[in-house]
């Protein structure tokens, strides 16, 4: 069951629902989301990451997905986009207080927002992270995959951004980006998995 504007008013007032700050306007059944401020702004550091690769004999970069510690790796390999320039070669780059994302760039940049549940044993509330359709129309893909956030977790909300259309796509602190559905679940989880997440609480891009 989803919760309407009414619920999640309820759901926050009460405090349910995690929600900081609490937000001026609830749509019909979702709360906007906003781009934290520009320093959380980040960009793989490939480079750094092929040398270190080829110091230790492989010819290409390569990443073991399914072993790599995100807190660790992305506390090495995250770094703010460099100076804005034409150059082809830079798909994302900082240009005074707003990141340009040209076609094929990617990045990854939090929600302003504090949201989630309490890891208490009356969590019975789920989240769902998804972009806004009138931005996707432009090629923009927002939070690519996994969108829920289980109950019991709260933090800010680490987005992965994507432009596969035709423009240079142009973000700035404070632009509305996603939003955020909410749902209620049977029961609350169980006691032993409440904030076992690997990021629960992350105030950082690099999962910290």
């Amino acid at each position: 069951m989803y919760l309407s504007d009414r619920d999640l008013r309820w759901a926050i007032e009460c405090e349910k629902l995690v929600f900081r700050p609490v937000p001026e306007k609830i749509d019909a059944t979702s709360i906007d989301l906003h781009l934290d401020a520009i320093e959380e702004a980040k960009i793989w550091d490939i480079d750094r990451f092929a040398k270190r690769e080829k110091a230790s004999g492989r010819s290409r970069p390569e990443l073991m997905i399914g072993s790599y510690h995100i807190g660790d790796f992305g506390g090495e390999f995250l770094v703010p986009p460099p100076p804005y320039s034409d150059s082809p070669n830079q798909l994302v780059g900082q240009r005074g207080n707003e990141v340009i994302v040209k076609h094929g760039g990617f990045l990854l940049w939090q929600t302003k927002e504090v949201v989630g549940t309490k890891p208490d044993k009356n969590a019975d509330l789920i989240c769902f992270v998804d972009g806004k359709s009138t931005k996707a129309r432009t090629g923009i893909v927002v939070h690519l995959t996994a969108p829920t956030i289980h109950a019991t977790w709260n933090g800010k909300i680490t987005l992965e951004i994507a432009n596969f259309g035709p423009f240079d796509i142009v973000l700035r602190p404070d632009d509305v980006i996603a939003q955020l559905t909410v749902a209620k679940v049977t029961s609350p989880p169980s006691a032993d998995v409440s904030g076992s997440s690997a990021t629960f609480g992350q105030s950082k891009v690099s999962g910290r």
